[in-house]
């Protein structure tokens, strides 16, 4: 029999990383080990209607026990014995109900031994029917027969295997089969049979920890039933006569077309003022191999009516539709439409994003998709960041603060024109931030909404919130940094199976707001060595070497390496050098690199340049005028960019994001305020003057001149001064 519950074997293997530290008293090693056995397995007990498993070996505290399983039954229930696992194996078609009693026996090297025991049954046999099924509350035992509709398989692409299937009453989905649907064979229209416990996710019926096996290979031809009516007459996608038949596979005639988020998987109809959506999922989706036939051509079909099939889904209790098919969309016309209506219609289809956080292109249709007859005309408000030229809109992100910036279409059919006009911003770099600003950012974004570029925080392990998986080679934890918890989601990197909490982890990845959770997004990455200067200096490089020809990075960059080769000599004409140097393995240019000591640059010197990186001609270099130190620290560099940008400020401009600087008290100018608990002082930061006004935190009473702190908040020019804007805050 198929071994069910395999996902056991991972939380086994965590025992050593999660048992408790410290010496234990004579005697009380077994005691703990039972404990620990018991609480991985006391919620497992109850209704085992097939195979599981369960450790052979147990590690607790560095000792390592043997566990030896028993039952008390000689009939319907078995003992596999395994070097890591046992398994139970169970005869899942008994014809009485079996209650048993699984005993672990748990024993050290020495040959002591203590005992624990949990409580099981093994359900009678019984087939399913649809009314059962439905009815049924989660945790029941299920065995439901039908047609295949739907497959979805690890084989084709997809994350899970699963399995959608009805009979002549209604429908099933079985969700993460013990085995792939097409290792077994199972195809579209075979009868199989399903048997597993009920789970209600988000209003879905699922079978879960299944057992799927092919009862005929016969193949049925499955009907879509037609619920245009059903659907006309709901009063709303949860109405319960529109969603009660869930999983099965049905047909909606005359929808229209009315929009698609690619990106996403949503293909919206509409239909009766109702708009719903089919589904195309990365993860679980019959047609997942086959998606890109899917999506060809849909977009130029929007406004168009069609007949949609597919199997009715449910997410929160509302109604969409997974494709089974490629031609789930059956297009049939354009409707007629008058000059002022084609043109109304052709501007709905129109879409430019919000914001633009990267150097980007976007094609600008000179007509419309569905109506040939409408033509669209394109304007900008800014001809420097969004430039149009020959029916593209180019992007250029600004340098230091964003731009907001209206492109407006004209659209005209005969004698009808209307406008459409599209506000958004050009977001300025917001990579490379210090940790405030970091946080700042991350904590305002809205939902569905992620920072741009990769950011980088080091913190302390706060929360194992998924165990490390051996398939997937990743893990979620939360991280508390400055007291504020970001979820880092499926993170990678070596020794993430031994991730505990308490680690001290830097952190490289995209931050997004993820239904109200601001979290590192899939595939950040840790190290428990690596300093916050090395991971950015990484996301530096990497961007850096994926430039394109004849491209530049936004700003101005700062690296740290060692001179490997001296490229051109030192000119004593134009005072600047050219050199190679290595940053963390790979070889970055630094073309006419100026700064005191040019002259003296000799091979293996380590130094901090800052300036443009760009890629001239597949070589990756510091423009000209890029500047050199080598005694100032990563940190010093990046300082003396940021006063330069805020030096550089108009009147009235502020820097888009938190700024960090460290400098010395030169002088009060407004005492500290006992009603508003602030004070002003201005500090000399690299020999500039950088006022900090209304500066909060503790300690701030006791400021005094000659004081070293470092200042974190807003840079602004306030007619002429350049000051860090009210509610700064300090550290000494």
């Amino acid at each position: 029999m198929k071994k069910f519950l395999s996902y056991l074997l991972v939380a086994a293997m965590s025992v050593t990383l999660l048992a408790g530290c410290g010496k234990k008293e004579a005697g009380t090693e077994l005691t703990a080990a039972k404990d620990y056995l018991y609480s991985m397995y006391k919620d497992k007990q109850g209704t085992t209607p097939s195979d599981f498993e369960r450790v052979s070996v147990l590690n607790v505290g560095g000792v390592t026990y043997n566990v030896d399983w028993s039952v008390d039954v000689k009939d319907g229930v078995s003992i596999v014995k395994g070097a890591e696992m046992t398994t139970i194996d169970v005869n899942e078609e008994t014809e009485n109900a079996v209650p048993y009693v699984l005993t672990a026996t748990i024993s050290d090297a020495k040959g002591a031994n203590v005992s624990v025991t949990f409580n099981h049954e093994v359900p009678a046999y019984h087939d399913t029917t649809w009314a059962e099924y439905a009815e049924a509350k989660a945790g029941t035992v299920v065995n439901c027969t039908g047609v295949v509709t739907g497959i979805m398989s690890k084989t084709n692409g997809n994350s899970s295997n699963c399995l959608y299937f009805q009979d002549a009453d209604g429908a099933y989905y079985a969700y993460n089969l013990g085995e792939d649907p097409v290792d077994l064979g199972i195809e579209t229209g075979m009868t199989v049979k399903v048997s597993g416990t009920k789970d209600i996710y988000s209003g879905t019926y699922e079978i879960i920890n299944a057992k799927a096996t092919i009862v005929d290979t016969n193949k049925t031809e499955v009907a879509a039933v037609d619920y245009t009516d059903l659907y006309t007459n709901a009063e709303d996608l949860k109405d319960a006569n529109l969603t009660k038949a869930q999983s099965l596979l049905v047909s909606l005639k005359g929808v229209e077309i009315t929009g698609a988020d690619v990106a996403n998987g949503y293909f919206k109809f509409k239909l009766a003022d109702k708009e719903s959506y089919v589904r195309i999922s990365s993860s679980v989706c019959p047609i997942v191999a086959d998606k890109d036939t899917f999506i060809t051509g849909h977009g130029e079909h929007l406004g168009w009516t069609a007949n949609v099939t597919g199997i009715l889904c449910l997410y929160d209790g509302a109604f969409y539709l997974t494709p089974v098919s490629v031609d789930a969309f059956e297009y049939l016309s354009l409707p007629e439409r008058s000059d002022e209506d084609m043109c109304a219609f052709e501007a709905d289809n129109l879409k430019l994003s919000s914001s633009y956080s990267a150097e980007t292109t976007v094609e600008l249709p000179a007509e419309g998709k569905g109506y040939k007859d409408v033509k669209i005309a394109w304007t900008t408000s800014d001809d420097t960041f969004a430039a149009i030229a020959d029916g593209v809109l180019t992007i250029v992100l600004p340098e230091d603060e964003n731009k907001e910036v209206t492109v407006t279409a004209t659209l005209t059919a005969g004698a009808a024109s209307l406008t459409k006009e599209f506000n958004f911003v050009i977001e300025a770099p917001s990579d490379d931030l210090c940790e405030a600003a970091i946080l700042d950012k991350a904590f305002a974004l809205e939902e569905g909404k992620a920072m741009s570029g990769k950011q980088v925080l080091r913190g302390t392990v706060s929360e194992i919130v998924t165990e490390y998986s051996d398939e997937y080679k990743n893990i979620t934890v939360n991280l508390e940094v400055a007291g504020q918890t970001i979820q880092c989601f499926r993170l990678e990197g070596e020794g993430a199976d031994k991730l505990a909490v308490g680690d001290e982890i830097t952190v490289t990845g995209v931050i997004k707001n993820y239904k109200g959770t601001v979290e590192f997004d899939a595939k950040s990455t840790f190290s428990k060595d690596t300093t916050v200067e090395d991971a950015k200096m990484a996301v530096t490089l990497e961007k850096a070497f994926a430039l394109e020809e004849g491209k530049a990075m936004n700003g101005k960059s700062v690296l740290k390496g060692k001179v490997t080769e001296i490229v051109t000599e030192y000119s004593d004409e134009y005072k600047n050098i050219t050199v190679n140097m290595e940053v963390q393995g790979q070889t970055v240019q630094c073309f006419r690199l100026q700064g005191e000591g040019a002259d003296k640059l000799a091979v293996g010197d380590e130094i901090v340049v800052w300036g443009t990186l760009k890629n001239y001609k597949g070589t990756v270099e510091f423009d000209a005028k890029c500047e050199f130190s080598k005694e100032k620290t990563v940190d010093e560099a990046k300082q003396t960019v940021t006063l330069e940008k805020a030096f550089a400020l108009e009147e009235g401009k502020a820097l888009n994001y938190m700024s960090q600087l460290t400098g010395t008290i030169t002088e009060i100018p407004t005492e500290y305020s006992d009603e508003y608990k602030n004070v002003t002082v201005n500090i000399d930061c690299q020999g500039q003057t950088v006022q900090c006004f209304r500066l909060q935190g503790e300690g701030a009473d006791k400021l005094a001149v000659g004081d070293v702190i470092t200042v974190t908040g807003t840079l602004k020019n306030y007619k002429g001064t350049v000051e860090f804007d009210a509610k700064c805050t300090f550290t000494k």
